[in-house]
C-alpha cells in the first residue's frame, strides 16, 4: 500500500509590526501594573522589566522614563474598568440591579485586580508630582462623568426623580467609590468587598424610585 504524503501544516499569518508592537506594548504594562501595585512609584525600571519579561531598554524604546509608564498604566487600567462596567450595565434593565452590579464589579476589583493599589500609590505622587496629579483628577473626573451619565438615564428612564441634582450626586458617588479605595488600602487581607458594595448601593439606591 502505498503511503500517502503527509498534509502540509496551515501556515500562521505572520504577525504584522502594528501587531506586533501592541502586543510588547500591552506586555509591558501589564508587567508594569503588576509591580507598581506591589511596590507603588517605587518600582524601578529592571524591576519591571523582569516582571513583564522584557529587557530594559526594550521598555524605553516605547515609554521615555517610568512616570510615562506609570500614568500609562493608571489611564489603561481606569478606561478598562469604565469600559467593563458599560458593558455589563447595557444588559441590565432593572435600575437597583444596574446600580448593584456597577458598584459591585468596582469594589470587587479593589481587591481581585488590586488597580487600587496603583491608585493610592498614586495619591501619595500627587503632591510632587503634577503630571500624576493632573491623571488623577482626570480619573476622578471620568468616575464622576460616568456616575452622571447613570443617574441621568435613570431619569430620562422615570427611575429617578427629575429633581435630583445630578452634578452634586455625581461628586458625591466620585468620593465614595474613592473611599472604597482608600478603605481597601487600609484594610488590606481583611477587605470584604461585599459589605462595602452593599453600603455604597444602599446609601446610593435611596435615590431610585421603586419600579
Amino acid at each position: 500500500m502505498t503511503a500517502q504524503p503527509a498534509a502540509a501544516e496551515p501556515i500562521a499569518p505572520r504577525e504584522t509590526p502594528a501587531a506586533h508592537a501592541a502586543a510588547v506594548r500591552e506586555r509591558i504594562l501589564e508587567g508594569a501594573g503588576r509591580a507598581f501595585a506591589a511596590s507603588g512609584f517605587r518600582a524601578n525600571i529592571p524591576a519591571i522589566a523582569a516582571e513583564a519579561g522584557v529587557s530594559v531598554g526594550l521598555i524605553y524604546r516605547y515609554f521615555e522614563s517610568k512616570e510615562e509608564l506609570f500614568l500609562a498604566v493608571c489611564s489603561q487600567q481606569t478606561d478598562a474598568k469604565l469600559d467593563e462596567l458599560a458593558r455589563t450595565l447595557a444588559g441590565i434593565p432593572d435600575p437597583r440591579a444596574r446600580l448593584e452590579a456597577a458598584i459591585g464589579i468596582f469594589v470587587t476589583s479593589l481587591q481581585e485586580e488590586r488597580w487600587g493599589a496603583i491608585v493610592v500609590h498614586a495619591w501619595a505622587e500627587a503632591d510632587r508630582n503634577p503630571r500624576i496629579r493632573d491623571l488623577l483628577q482626570r480619573m476622578f473626573d471620568q468616575q464622576r462623568g460616568f456616575s452622571a451619565m447613570f443617574v441621568r438615564e435613570a431619569i430620562a428612564r422615570g427611575e429617578a426623580s427629575p429633581s435630583l441634582d445630578v452634578e452634586a450626586l455625581s461628586l458625591a458617588t466620585g468620593m465614595l467609590l474613592h473611599g472604597a479605595i482608600a478603605f481597601q488600602a487600609e484594610r488590606g487581607p481583611a477587605f470584604d468587598p461585599g459589605p462595602v458594595a452593599q453600603a455604597i448601593t444602599t446609601t446610593l439606591g435611596a435615590h431610585l424610585q421603586q419600579g
